[in-house]
């Protein structure tokens, strides 16, 4: 088993740490709309820390991964943008840099999932005026198909729908820091991303393979920890429903028979757990 504590995991050689940018209680309907309030029930005794009453307590989470002197940050949160899905969004993820010793101007990377608001929120820093770039020394990485699908003519022309592209995304282009990826792409020894399309055209996943030992990053394919167990209930954020739910099977397969840590930015806190199967189910459990 690799070594953990807290809010560390060691896959290897490479070293993780996983940062919160808080939580947020919502009514699962929103995200869930077919799926009744009775159906997570059976989840409530499993996940704890999970609900409030019927409602999902849901992490905003990120991650530095270390290896050979590199660091690479895994999204960035959703920022200090007010609500989200309708209830307040804390915003806490720079406070947790500082809680965690871990400095903004050390990052090499910042590996982007997906584009969506609760992953480019902290991309700049909004709590100054001048709205610098987060990680001063960064390359941030994105897939292209998730680029061209955000800025295209028709999402930017919804001032609604293209505000957090519009503030989050299209100023690192600007800038000069942003880097499109095509395909599998290594970010740094032991950590390699690649395509998982579904929950948006260019989202991508994470492989930590070091010394015989794995993990998977899987961003958004896992929304909460109890779709590792219902993988074909429908998830609205899902850009396309079917290539949602293949990317969902298809990642638990290889991160069960890889005996592979499952890490997730909307998984309990941490963010990082094992698959386990109880009474014909396939679960994921909390390391």
């Amino acid at each position: 088993m690799p070594a953990s504590s807290h809010n560390t995991l060691q896959i290897g050689d490479v070293h993780i740490t996983g940062l919160t940018d808080g939580s947020i209680t919502f009514d699962p309907r929103i995200l869930f709309p077919e799926t009744p309030l009775e159906a997570w029930s059976p989840f409530h005794d499993r996940f704890p820390e999970y609900f409030e009453g019927q409602y999902f307590r849901n992490n905003l989470g990120s991650f530095v991964f270390t290896s050979n002197n590199q660091r690479v940050v895994a999204d960035s949160g959703y920022g200090p943008h007010g609500d989200m899905i309708g209830y307040p969004a804390p915003g806490e993820l720079i406070k947790d840099f500082e809680r965690n010793g871990i400095g903004l101007d050390t990052i090499n990377t910042v590996f982007l999932t997906h584009l969506h608001g609760d992953h480019v929120g902290w991309n700049l820093r909004e709590d100054l005026p001048e709205r610098p770039v987060t990680f001063p020394n960064a390359r941030y990485r994105v897939h292209e198909a998730d680029w061209n699908h955000f800025t295209s003519k028709e999402l930017l022309d919804d001032p609604v729908g293209s505000e957090t592209t519009q503030r989050s995304v299209m100023p690192l282009k600007e800038q000069g820091v942003l880097d499109l990826m095509d395909g599998e792409t290594e970010l740094a020894p032991g950590i390699t991303a690649f395509p998982t399309p579904g929950h948006t055209p260019g989202h991508m996943s994470l492989l930590i393979a070091s010394n015989n030992k794995r993990a998977l990053l899987v961003g958004d394919i896992l929304g909460s920890p109890m779709q590792a167990t219902e993988t074909e209930y429908r998830y609205t954020p899902d850009w396309n429903a079917e290539m949602g739910i293949k990317a969902r099977k298809t990642i638990l397969d290889q991160a069960e028979k890889e005996n592979a840590i499952v890490l997730g930015s909307h998984l309990s806190y941490p963010g990082w757990g094992t698959l386990i199967r109880w009474n014909g189910r396939r679960y994921w459990q909390a390391l």
